[in-house]
C-alpha cells in the first residue's frame, strides 16, 4: 500500500545540528548573536539588499512595519488584499490602522490593480503587496502608483524568499519586505522570518523597535554610552538556535529552489491536457519571473468540486489543502465593518483553490501519482 503524500515536510540540509552545537559551544542562547548576524549577511547577499532584520516570524516583521508607520499614517488607511493570512491585517489592526479590502485578480490570486485604484483617495497612506504561492503580481504597476501618489509600499514576501523578477529580489520592490522561514516555507528555521528595510530613517526606527523599543544597537556601536526607551517595540528577534537552524539552511537557498523547480514542472506538464481542455485551471510563470516555486495550486470549476477532489485526494492517501479564507467574510473581518458580499470576486476564486502537495521530500513518481489521480477523478465526473 503506497505511502501517504504529505502536503508538507519540512526542508532538512543535514547541517542544522553542527550550527546547534555552535551555539552551546558559544554559550549565548537569546538572541542577536553570531549566528544572526551570518544570517543577516546571507539574506543581505541573496537579496542584494542591505537593512536586513531577522525577526521570530513574517507577523513579527509586519508587526514591526505597522508600528514604524503608524504615527505617520495617523487617521489614514491602508490597502491590502482580503485573501492573505491573517497576520497581514493583524499588524494594522492592532495599531489602530484602518483596513480597506481589495479585489484579487483571478488569474494569479494577487491583489487587483483595477480595484486598488478605485480603492486610492486622500486617506490612502500605505498598500500591501502580497506575493502569492510562485507569483509576484503587478508588483512594478503598484511601485510605480505608490510612487507618484506617495503612498508607502509594503510587500508581504511571506512565499517569496528567492524569488525574483526582472533580476530583482521580491520583497525589495516596495519600502518593505516581509519574508517567513516557517517550516511550511522552502527555507525555515522552524520559526522564524526577515524584514527588510528601503530607507535608512526607517531601518533605524525599525532597528529600535526590533530591540524592544531602544537604541540599544547604538551602544553596541559605540555610538552611546547607555542606552534607553525611545520607541514602542518588542521582543522581536529569534533566539540563536533558531538563527543557526536558518544559518545552515541558507547556504542551499539554490538547490532548494533548483529541486523545486523540477517538481513544479512536472506538475505542470502532467496537468497541462486537464487545462487545455478547460477542467481545471493553472496560471503560468511569466517569463520574467524567477520563481522560487514555493507551491502549485489548481483552480477547480466551483467549490463543490474543489470539495470533492480534495475528498477523493485524500481517500488515495495525497494530502491537499485549500487556499485562504477571504479576512473580508471572517467574523473578525465582519467586526471591522466588512460584508462577505464587499468582493465577489475574491468570494468566487477563493473557494475555488486546491493547493498540491509541494515540497523537496517528494519525488517526481510522487507528482506522477498525484496527477494519475486527479485525471482520474476528472474522468469520473
Amino acid at each position: 500500500m503506497k505511502n501517504k503524500i504529505n502536503f508538507n515536510e519540512p526542508y532538512i540540509t543535514g547541517n542544522e545540528l553542527e550550527n546547534i552545537k555552535r551555539v552551546f559551544k558559544e554559550n549565548k542562547f537569546y538572541g542577536d548573536g553570531v549566528f544572526t548576524k551570518n544570517c543577516h549577511q546571507k539574506i543581505t547577499e541573496i537579496l542584494g539588499k542591505k537593512n536586513i532584520l531577522l525577526t521570530d516570524s513574517c507577523s513579527s516583521a509586519l508587526d514591526i512595519v505597522a508600528l514604524c508607520i503608524r504615527d505617520e499614517i495617523g487617521s489614514g488607511e491602508v490597502i491590502m488584499p482580503s485573501y492573505t493570512f491573517p497576520s497581514t491585517a493583524n499588524a494594522f489592526a492592532k495599531v489602530g490602522i484602518k483596513i480597506v479590502f481589495a479585489e484579487i485578480q483571478n488569474t494569479n490570486m494577487t491583489i487587483s490593480i483595477e480595484d486598488v485604484l478605485k480603492r486610492i483617495n486622500r486617506n490612502t497612506r500605505a498598500i500591501v503587496m502580497v506575493h502569492y504561492g510562485s507569483f509576484l503580481g503587478d508588483i512594478l504597476k503598484l511601485k510605480e502608483i505608490c510612487s507618484k501618489k506617495k503612498i508607502i509600499l509594503i510587500e508581504d514576501a511571506a512565499q517569496a524568499f528567492g524569488s525574483k523578477l526582472n533580476g530583482h529580489s521580491a520583497g525589495t520592490f516596495g519600502d518593505f519586505g516581509c519574508f517567513s522561514f516557517h517550516e511550511t516555507k522552502n527555507l525555515h528555521a522552524g520559526l522564524s522570518g526577515a524584514l527588510y528595510i528601503k530607507k535608512n530613517n526607517y531601518f533605524k526606527k525599525c532597528q529600535m523597535i526590533w530591540e524592544r523599543g531602544t537604541n540599544r544597537q547604538e551602544l553596541l556601536k559605540g555610538l552611546t554610552d547607555k542606552y534607553t526607551w525611545r520607541e514602542i517595540g518588542g521582543s522581536y528577534y529569534p533566539s540563536e538556535l533558531q538563527a543557526s537552524f536558518l544559518d545552515s539552511q541558507l547556504n542551499f537557498v539554490r538547490e532548494n529552489i533548483s529541486y523545486r523547480k523540477k517538481l513544479y514542472e512536472k506538475y505542470n506538464e502532467f496537468l497541462r491536457d486537464l487545462k487545455t481542455d478547460g477542467k481545471l485551471y493553472f496560471p503560468d510563470l511569466p517569463a520574467e519571473l524567477s520563481s522560487n516555486y514555493h507551491s502549485f495550486y489548481i483552480l477547480t470549476k466551483n467549490s463543490h468540486q474543489n470539495l470533492l477532489l480534495r475528498n477523493f485526494l485524500e481517500e488515495r492517501k495525497i494530502s491537499s489543502y485549500i487556499g485562504y479564507i477571504p479576512l473580508h467574510s471572517s467574523p473578525m473581518g465582519s467586526r471591522l465593518g466588512n460584508f462577505k458580499k464587499d468582493l465577489p470576486i475574491t468570494n468566487k476564486y477563493s473557494e475555488r483553490v486546491v493547493r498540491l502537495p509541494f515540497h523537496n521530500n517528494m519525488k517526481l513518481k510522487d507528482v506522477k501519482y498525484v496527477c494519475s489521480v486527479i485525471e482520474e477523478f476528472y474522468d469520473g465526473i
